[in-house]
C-alpha cells in the first residue's frame, strides 16, 4: 500500500478496517489513515509518524542541491530501510519521479559513517544497459583471487 496516492490510502485504510475484526488498527483521527502510524518495534504499540527536527546547517556557504529535509514520506521510507537493514537484507525503493528514493537512501548512508560502510553511487536510467551497469560496478572493484573481489 505504500504507493498508493492519497485518495487510494482512504480506500486501503477503509478496507483494512472492514478485514480488522480484531481491532488491532489504531484509533486515527478525522481524516487520517494508519499511513500516518507505525508499531513501534520497542514498545509494540501504534505510534504517529514524527519527522525528526531539521536544523538549519551553519556555515557561510550554503550548497543547497545537497540540503536533505526530512519528510513525513522520507522518514517512513527511512524507517522501513533501516528495519530491512538491520536483518541485512537487500533494500530496493521503487517509485515516480521525485518520491525521494534517492534522498533516503543518501540520508541513510550518511548515518552509516565511513568507518563501516564503503558507498558508492550508480545512476540509472532509462538508456542505462546491464553492460553498463556492470562495467560501474567491476571499475571499483579489485580482484583478490578466485572469485573475490574487494574495493
Amino acid at each position: 500500500g505504500a504507493l498508493l496516492e492519497a485518495d487510494d490510502r482512504m480506500k486501503f485504510d477503509q478496507w483494512l478496517r472492514e478485514k480488522d475484526t480484531n481491532n488491532a488498527m489504531p484509533n486515527v483521527e478525522e481524516g487520517t489513515t494508519i499511513f500516518e502510524y507505525f508499531v513501534n518495534p520497542s514498545t509494540l504499540k501504534w505510534e504517529k509518524w514524527d519527522p525528526p527536527k531539521w536544523e538549519y546547517p551553519s556555515g557561510e556557504k550554503l550548497n543547497f542541491s545537497n540540503l536533505l529535509v526530512p519528510t513525513m514520506d522520507s522518514t517512513r521510507a527511512m524507517f522501513v530501510t533501516k528495519q530491512i537493514h538491520k536483518q541485512k537484507a537487500p533494500v530496493m525503493i521503487v517509485g515516480a519521479e521525485g518520491t525521494a528514493k534517492t534522498s533516503v537512501q543518501l540520508m541513510f548512508l550518511a548515518n552509516q559513517g565511513g568507518n563501516k560502510m564503503l558507498t558508492k553511487r550508480i545512476n540509472f536510467s532509462s538508456a542505462t544497459t546491464p553492460g553498463m551497469a556492470q562495467y560501474s560496478i567491476e571499475a571499483e572493484l579489485d580482484k583478490r583471487g578466485g572469485k573475490n573481489y574487494g574495493p
